[in-house]
């Protein structure tokens, strides 16, 4: 995640400490709010409005282009975000990933930088 400072370049003597700190960050706060967070969106799609397969109805809003970064970064990093445990988050992550406007941005990005990671 964003405090990975587990693999930050420290001396040999200090990854012990930094990683023993990074370790009781992710336990006692962002893994919690994560998986607070995830809840909450998986309930927010399960009940969404026409049964639609977006945060807000049938159609993409500015909701999920919003969400869409921090998703699809957590999609391959995050122990929490997993398939099993929220399905229908993981399946919404999948449609985003397919949507055009998504896919041009990406070619966008390969053509500007050379490659694409949606980690952040």
């Amino acid at each position: 995640m964003a405090l990975d400072i587990k693999n930050s370049p420290v001396p040999f003597f200090i990854q012990p400490i930094t990683s023993r700190i990074a370790a009781q960050i992710h336990a006692g706060y962002l893994d919690p709010n994560l998986e607070l967070h995830f809840k909450f969106l998986e309930e927010q799609l399960r009940t969404t409005p026409g049964g639609g397969g977006y945060l807000c109805g049938t159609l993409l809003t500015g909701a999920d282009i919003l969400l869409s970064f921090p998703l699809i970064a957590s999609k391959g990093r995050s122990l929490i975000l997993t398939e099993q445990k929220f399905p229908l988050l993981w399946n919404y992550i999948a449609k985003l990933e397919q949507e055009p406007g998504y896919k041009k941005a990406v070619e966008k990005i390969v053509e500007m930088e050379g490659s694409f990671s949606a980690t952040f």
